[in-house]
């Protein structure tokens, strides 16, 4: 920043920031500056003021800020934002299986209120008021409801502490959460409304029967169609609607993943065992004093029984932190500051047992060596990304690039002696981009991973790597020790919770929908029984009653199937920033799925049709 900079006075710096610019470099614009709105200031008026002070950084240094801008984001938008997609998705899962939970409850006070039609005509006949049956019949749906509340607060509990001890630390800040007062309060509130909401049909239904038809004798029998008939055939619809939306997106973020796990991350994950040190720089304030310490340690790391090699990095790969360099090529003009971009890449620094420890495979050229020192001719490598974006047509090794210590100078120019495979160091799922690798007897780094490959169990390696740190320096912390497969495995760990989730969401879906299609259907065979035994009389066979009732249900399914697919092809497009290799419409996920739920109804259904092709048919015409 310039001497003469102030933030604007909407804001009120927390921390001020002491940046020595000759040393960083003015052209480097790595930082994101925080800063507290003052009371009754708005996003709005804090953005509009700093585009003011961007287009005067400009005007007032346009070697280094030309076409630089401003955004003013919210902190916790900015937190939150690329898990906003998934979070959002787990809660549409949550609310289709509070729905389809909702319409199972809703067809069992059906069948029980048909039960008590005869007991809720004797009430009428006896001077009850209809307002007086409905608020019984909603009392006994809310206590249901809020039972049912408390046994989900109760899993909820064990479900949240589960995930918190299964997943990294990182992930939604699981171990943050916890059931407070706002979830009691938030559990009763829809244990309440879903109560109400879907006890209000059955207890509309009973209490508005025929008074005299009902008091009649066989007045009980019901008909399997009519108005209740018509609703449970709706809450069976709208089940299987529900649960094909969400097997469908189940069924799409399985494959996704199942496509990021065969990605080749461009090294060899298996027996190496990883951690982080940083030279303090009281100690090591030379830089000769850290590349000694490193040639060390590694030396004797590499010596221990077991070990088959040792590097060091200063950024592992998928370990969620990247830096960018901007360069120039020898003879390639740079762009005017203000009419392009500089050309960037990855820059990490490295020793030369690095690539075997990682086992990242030499393309072309050489690796660095223990020549490769301060004094030596300046050397880099690149991978193979690089050499394809900036030298298409021609040998990238023997060219020359020189890293920009600020706007308009460059340092060093350093010879490209070898080009390594592609490493995936951001994500899996994202691209591979153009990386660099400098030598750290030339760059001198105070903070690296070393990389330790094995021949046994890595983990089994780490106290004996950390003795050799403490026979250097056994005040030198060391962190972050894990396995280059625990770093793999955290890698997809948001993939991963998501697919546990949302498949455990469509799992219970499903068994939610295949109990409300068998308990309509078997319901409905119980109130056909003496028809069904008339058809018999008459002549009808076992084949034409089994396809009678696995007509029925697999008519409710077909119409259920139809409608869950057109809107699995309108949701499924909130669920395209989460795939990987996968289209949010995938023909195979779209046929599969109907295809599987359509079996599922027909096993459902058929208990229920056996069961009405073994009656007997005196006993069912004198069933009543």
């Amino acid at each position: 920043m310039p001497a003469d900079f102030r933030f604007p006075p909407t804001c009120e710096l927390w921390t001020p920031l002491a940046l020595d610019v000759n040393r960083a470099g003015w052209g480097n614009h790595f930082l994101a500056a925080i800063a507290g709105l003052k009371p009754g200031v708005g996003l709005e008026k804090a953005q509009a003021e700093m585009a003011t002070i961007a287009r005067r950084l400009e005007q007032q240094y346009p070697d280094s800020n030309a076409g630089w801008e401003v955004t003013v984001v919210p902190l916790h938008e900015f937190l939150v934002r690329e898990s906003r997609p998934a979070l959002f998705t787990l809660l549409v899962a949550v609310v289709f299986v509070l729905l389809i939970a909702c319409a199972n409850v809703a067809n069992l006070l059906l069948a029980r209120a048909a039960a008590r039609t005869k007991e809720i005509a004797i009430r009428l006949a006896l001077g009850a008021g209809r307002f007086r049956i409905i608020r019984q019949m909603l009392t006994e749906s809310v206590l249901v409801s809020m039972l049912g509340g408390a046994v989900g607060l109760l899993l909820a509990l064990w479900g949240t502490r589960l995930l918190a001890t299964a997943m990294p630390f990182y992930l939604l800040s699981l171990q943050k959460v916890r059931i407070d007062g706002y979830v009691l309060a938030f559990t009763l509130l829809i244990s309440v409304l879903t109560g109400l909401i879907f006890g209000l049909a059955p207890a509309l239904q009973v209490s508005k029967g025929a008074l005299n038809e009902t008091l009649k004798e066989g007045g009980r029998r019901s008909a399997p169609g009519g108005s209740r008939g018509r609703l449970r055939g709706i809450l069976v619809v709208s089940e299987v609607a529900l649960a094909l939306m969400l097997l469908v997106g189940a069924g799409l973020l399985m494959k996704s993943f199942a496509r990021l796990q065969q990605v080749n991350p461009g090294f060899r994950s298996e027996k190496v065992l990883t951690m982080e040190m940083s030279l303090p720089p009281a100690r090591y304030s030379k830089p000769f004093q850290r590349a000694a310490f490193y040639r060390q340690l590694l030396e004797k790391i590499a010596a221990l029984p077991g070990v088959q090699s040792a590097g060091a990095v200063t950024q592992l790969p998928l370990g969620g932190r990247s830096s960018t360099r901007a360069f120039a090529i020898e003879g390639r003009p740079a762009p005017p500051p203000g009419q392009g971009e500089r050309i960037g890449a990855g820059h990490r620094v490295v020793t030369p047992g690095y690539f075997r420890a990682m086992s990242i495979p030499l393309r072309r050229g050489r690796q660095f060596t223990d020549q490769d020192a301060e004094g030596a001719p300046g050397v880099v490598l690149i991978n193979e990304t690089m050499a394809r974006r900036w030298w298409p047509n021609e040998d990238p090794l023997g060219k020359r690039i020189a890293l920009y210590t600020s706007p308009q100078t460059v340092g060093p120019w350093l010879q490209i002696v070898g080009i390594v495979g592609d490493v995936k160091h951001r994500r899996l799922a994202a691209e591979i981009d153009p990386e660099m690798y400098l030598p750290n007897m030339q760059t001198f780094s105070a903070a690296m991973f070393v990389a330790v490959r094995t021949v046994a169990d890595p983990a089994s390696m780490a106290a004996a790597v950390r003795a050799q740190v403490r026979a250097l320096d056994r005040d030198l912390p060391v962190s972050n020790i894990r396995t280059m497969e625990k770093v793999l495995a955290d890698a997809v760990a948001q993939p991963r919770l998501r697919v546990w989730l949302l498949g455990g969401f469509a799992a219970l879906a499903l068994i939610l929908a295949v109990m409300g299609l068998y308990g309509v259907i078997s319901y409905s065979v119980t109130q056909r029984t003496h028809e069904l035994g008339v058809r018999m009389a008459l002549g009808a066979q076992t084949p034409d009653l089994l396809r009678l009732v696995v007509a029925q249900g697999m008519l409710v399914t077909l119409i259920g199937l139809g409608i869950g697919l057109a809107g699995a092809f309108a949701l499924t497009r909130l669920l395209a920033s989460l795939l990987f290799s996968v289209s949010a419409t995938d023909a195979a996920i779209f046929t599969a799925v109907p295809l599987l739920l359509a079996l599922v109804a027909l096993a459902a259904t058929a208990i229920p049709a056996r069961r009405a092709a073994r009656l007997d048919p005196m006993t069912a015409l004198r069933y009543e």
